[in-house]
C-alpha cells in the first residue's frame, strides 16, 4: 500500500477500534505500530511476570516537568497496552 487514505498510529485499543469502525468505508487504511508481536511465552500469560517482575516494561525513561525521571509503563507491542489489559475494569 503506497498511498493509504487513512493512517492510524498505534494498534492498541484506540487504533484498533477506529480501524474496525472505518473498515467498511471503502478507504485504504494503514496502521503503523512501533512494537513487535508479543511472543507466545509463559511470561505473556503470567500476571506476576507482567506486573510484578515487569518482564515486558521498556527500559526507556521519561522526564516530568520538574526533571525527575520515571518509567512511563508503556508496552510497545502489536496491540499496545491492550495486550496487557486483561479486560479487567474495576468499578469506582
Amino acid at each position: 500500500m503506497t498511498n493509504p487514505d487513512i493512517v492510524i498510529i498505534g494498534s492498541g485499543i484506540g487504533g484498533a477500534t477506529i480501524a474496525s469502525g472505518l473498515a467498511g468505508c471503502g478507504a485504504s487504511i494503514l496502521i503503523l505500530e512501533r512494537g513487535e508481536p508479543l511472543p507466545a511465552t509463559p511470561h505473556a500469560r503470567s500476571t506476576r511476570s507482567i506486573f510484578l517482575d515487569e518482564h515486558y516494561r521498556p527500559k526507556e525513561m521519561w522526564r516530568e516537568a520538574g526533571g525527575a525521571a520515571f518509567n512511563p509503563g508503556n508496552y510497545y507491542y502489536v496491540g499496545g497496552n491492550s495486550k496487557f489489559f486483561g479486560a479487567v475494569l474495576i468499578r469506582y
